[in-house]
Order: structure tokens, then C-alpha cells, then sequence
């Protein structure tokens, strides 16, 4: 069917508001052909269909957690469709809304990468901002053809608010604490590390330590290695430095040879602004809550009674 076509049973339908079998009768074709059409409409972006809902919280959830680890800000997503693609949007449409109220002009907004950290980029829309920077708190460039997403994701959110960009266009792991320092005294990315240092706030992602995360994927570890680290007690990563459930970096050496903002100094920002989905990355949330590099945490309902239900079999 032409695309003249399909206009016309779009908006007959959509528009008009007749029935298929109303169209079917009008059309002279068989019902089967009018919802053949109108599928084809919707995958030609002829008619495209948005879903407008308010993002409510889970309070209860949120006081417990505020409470129990004396954060700023935490932000529960109900669990409306429990798929982790759904709940990562909701959780960034969250942020997005957060962000809006809380960034100044002249703000240094640092800013992580990783899976979460693209859902969130993916809800960005425009704020009115000037002299915006966007700083990378982490080298965002893999050791394989695995992609961070590191470019795309400072691209949305220097878009966002109109920003100058700041990259960190470097492996977060290298090969000894010597290599780090080389490469940290060149002046771009001195300047950078500077930057990330001075940001006002910070957004980064709570990575689960196992071979399904980026760091593994991208080929900063062998097998052998990543098993080590998990034998170590690594439970979880922010800005790719690895920590354990009480919040300790669980390899010095590792860290040393880690290229980006250091774990101490988040907990110097006045927001520290961590996202977490998924109930099998409790234990990381709780490390990470444990160690105090965050103050601000959003996640979703199923990840927070995971949280709080881990921590009453678990008082560590």
C-alpha cells in the first residue's frame, strides 16, 4: 500500500476515530489489510505514538533509604513494566527533571559513562543555561571494539544544556601508575582532571562487578585478572574504580593505575549524583553507600526493597 494510502487509514483511525472494521467497510478491503496498514504507518513514522504518564516516586521507599544513609536526595521510580530498558528511562527522565532544578548557570557538571548513563542521555531535553561545562570524570576509551559510549553521551548532555565539552579521549585503565602520570601531566588532559575535580555536581553510574560489565567487555581485564578482582571482594565500580561491600577500594594497585576523578573526592560535591536499576546490583549500592561516594541516589522500586532487604540479612 503507498504511503498516500496509509495516511489515510492513519488519520481515519487516529483522527477521525472509526473502527478498523468501519475503515475495512469505507476502504472496501479486508480488516486484516487495514491493521497491516496501520502497523506499517506506525514502523514508517508516519503515525508516531507516545505514552504520557506522571513519574510519581515511591516515598516510603525513599524516606527509609534517606534515612538510613542520610542522603540529599533519593528518587524512586515505580516498577510499572518490568523491563530494565522501561525502568532505565523512567530513572532518567527522573534526573533530567532533577537536573533542571538544581544547575546554575556557570556549573561544571561532571559526568560518567556506561549503560544507565545513555538510557539518561536518551531523556535529556533542552534547559536554559549559559557557560555550561561538561567534564568526563573517567578515560572512556576501550582496550577492544566494545563500545563505552563515553562521545555519545557527552555529546546529548553538552547539547543539553548548551555546554562546552570537556573529554577524557583515554584508556580509564592503564598498564602501570607511571603511565597514568605521564599521561595526566599533558595539559589538555591536566586541564580536564582540574575541571573534574572543581565540578559542582556529578552524575555517574553504580556498575556490578561481573564479566557482564563494560570494563570486562571493552578488554580492560583477562579473565584470570577479573577473577582475581572478584576473589578481592570487589562488589561494584563508579567512574571504573572498584570497591567492596563496606565501601573500601579493594585493589590499591588497580585504582593507581586508573585514570579519572578519584572515589575520596565525590564525596566532596555538593551533589554526588549516583543511578542504580537492577536488584542483582544491591550489594554494589550498598558498597557504594557504604564507602559515602554519593549523596543523591535515584533507582527504581524493585532495587530499593532489594537494597534495604539485603541490608537486613546482611547488617554490614
Amino acid at each position: 500500500m503507498d504511503s498516500k494510502n496509509l495516511l489515510k487509514i492513519a488519520r481515519l483511525y487516529y483522527e477521525v476515530g472509526l473502527t478498523q472494521e468501519q475503515i475495512a467497510q469505507q476502504e472496501k478491503v479486508s480488516r486484516a489489510t487495514i491493521s497491516r496498514a496501520l502497523d506499517s504507518a506506525v514502523k514508517q513514522g508516519i503515525v508516531e505514538i507516545k505514552i504520557r504518564y506522571p513519574l510519581n516516586s515511591v516515598e516510603y521507599l525513599e524516606e527509609k533509604i534517606t534515612k538510613k544513609y542520610g542522603l540529599k536526595k533519593v528518587f524512586v521510580v515505580p516498577v510499572i513494566v518490568p523491563y530494565p530498558e522501561i525502568i532505565k528511562k523512567d530513572v532518567g527522565r527522573a534526573l533530567f527533571r532533577f537536573l533542571a532544578q538544581i544547575v546554575k548557570n556557570d556549573d561544571i557538571i561532571g559526568i560518567s559513562w556506561g549503560m544507565t548513563m545513555a538510557a539518561v542521555a536518551e531523556q535529556l531535553e533542552k534547559v536554559e543555561r549559559t557557560g555550561i561545562k561538561i567534564v568526563q570524570l573517567n578515560g572512556g576509551i576501550g582496550k577492544s571494539c566494545f563500545a563505552t559510549n563515553a562521545s555519545a553521551i557527552l555529546e546529548a548532555f553538552t547539547n543539553a544544556f548548551s555546554a562546552v565539552p570537556y573529554s577524557l579521549p583515554v584508556p580509564t585503565i592503564v598498564d602501570s601508575p607511571e603511565i597514568v602520570n605521564v599521561i595526566s601531566s599533558d595539559s589538555r588532559i591536566r586541564d580536564t582532571l582540574e575541571l573534574a575535580k572543581n565540578s559542582r555536581i556529578t552524575i555517574y553510574g553504580i556498575g556490578k562487578a561481573s564479566t557482564n560489565s563494560i570494563l570486562f567487555k571493552s578488554g580492560y581485564f583477562t579473565a584470570e585478572e577479573y577473577k582475581e578482582l572478584l576473589n578481592k571482594g570487589a562488589v561494584g565500580d563508579i567512574c571504573s574504580r572498584y570497591f567492596n561491600i563496606r565501601g573500601e577500594i579493594c585493589d590499591k594497585y588497580l585504582d593507581s593505575r586508573t585514570i579519572g576523578i578519584s572515589l575520596n573526592l565525590l564525596k566532596e560535591k555538593e551533589y554526588a549524583i549516583a543511578l542504580a536499576v537492577g536488584e542483582d546490583k544491591a550489594k554494589s549500592i550498598i558498597g557504594a553507600l557504604q564507602g559515602g561516594y554519593l549523596n543523591c541516589l535515584f533507582t527504581d522500586e524493585i532495587t530499593a526493597n532489594a537494597i534495604l532487604h539485603y541490608q537486613e540479612e546482611d547488617p554490614r
